[in-house]
């Protein structure tokens, strides 16, 4: 628990004094989307995450694609929220507006015997409970009993962003919500109900660990990836988009053609002879004619 305090600690104070905080989380979000599904048995490429994101995606969205983009969105406006009133929602961890729960249920299977405001009052008792615990080992609680009385009949993937949300209600985290979804696929340890209170709780501090190491590195990344390009913007023209495109690749995982355009309302080859001028650490993702992204390495 001492380790994972400490990691989580030294992230969020150096996000706090980052210029590449947005950037950061921006990132961390989608990463964080697709790891989530991921928990869920969904396998969802990040590139088709991002790229529907944008609107410049043209394959076929399969569900799972559907599902990770709400969870992109809900962890977004968690990022922007209030911690404290999220978490209180009817449904915790999202704003509550009158037609969420209406369309989210459309076309599910829902058992009225699950008693869901009855589960949801016991969650709210257990944080009630740790209120007086260390902020690292309450998240862990608030976790694992969102899995133990699940609340929502299809919303067990909720538990690592209210997890965060916790942490960051408790002010151990100020500057992002923590990607703990993103530490659970660094991490060794998977949670099964026939583990014990103690072994799921110490494999929760693992993921918070992983994740506060991970984030981190990107963050490591980006700032060097900031130092080299600096250069070259300063080179540029008053009203050049290049300095628009760099906030770009800086905030996304990576970025195609069409959706760099989209953004910087210019032309695709506008883009891609800016992409052209750049140089390490901007490089071609996919190897492909079609479809190419690009993003810093």
């Amino acid at each position: 628990m001492a380790s994972a305090e400490d990691a989580v600690a030294r992230l969020d104070e150096r996000l706090r004094r980052s210029p590449l905080a947005g950037g950061l989380n921006a990132r961390l979000a989608f990463g964080e989307a697709c790891a989530i599904r991921l928990a869920e048995g969904e396998l969802v490429h990040l590139e088709d995450l991002v790229l529907f994101d944008a609107g410049a995606y043209t394959g076929p969205v399969a569900p799972e694609l559907s599902s990770a983009w709400h969870t992109l969105r809900t962890w977004r406006h968690a990022q922007h929220g209030d911690a404290a009133i999220l978490l209180r929602g009817g449904h915790p961890g999202e704003p509550e507006t009158p037609a969420t729960a209406p369309e989210r249920r459309s076309g599910l299977l829902h058992d009225p015997a699950w008693d869901e405001p009855a589960r949801l009052a016991a969650w709210r008792d257990v944080l009630d409970e740790s209120k007086r615990l260390p902020p690292i080992l309450a998240a862990a609680i608030a976790w694992d009993a969102w899995h133990i009385l699940q609340p929502e009949q299809r919303g067990v993937w909720r538990a690592p962003l209210l997890a965060a949300l916790l942490l960051k209600a408790r002010r151990k985290t100020t500057a992002l919500l923590l990607p703990i979804a993103t530490g659970r696929r660094r991490a060794k340890y998977r949670r099964h109900p026939a583990h014990g209170t103690g072994d799921r709780l110490a494999g929760f501090l693992q993921w918070t660990i992983a994740a506060a190491m991970r984030a981190g590195k990107d963050l490591d990344a980006l700032a060097l990836a900031e130092t080299l390009l600096q250069p070259r913007l300063a080179r540029t023209r008053r009203h050049s988009r290049l300095g628009a495109l760099v906030s770009l690749l800086l905030s996304r995982p990576l970025v195609s053609a069409p959706m760099a355009a989209r953004a910087l309302r210019v032309s695709q080859q506008a883009v891609q002879a800016m992409l052209r001028e750049f140089g390490p650490p901007v490089r071609e993702l996919s190897g492909r004619r079609r479809y190419r992204v690009w993003g810093i390495l």
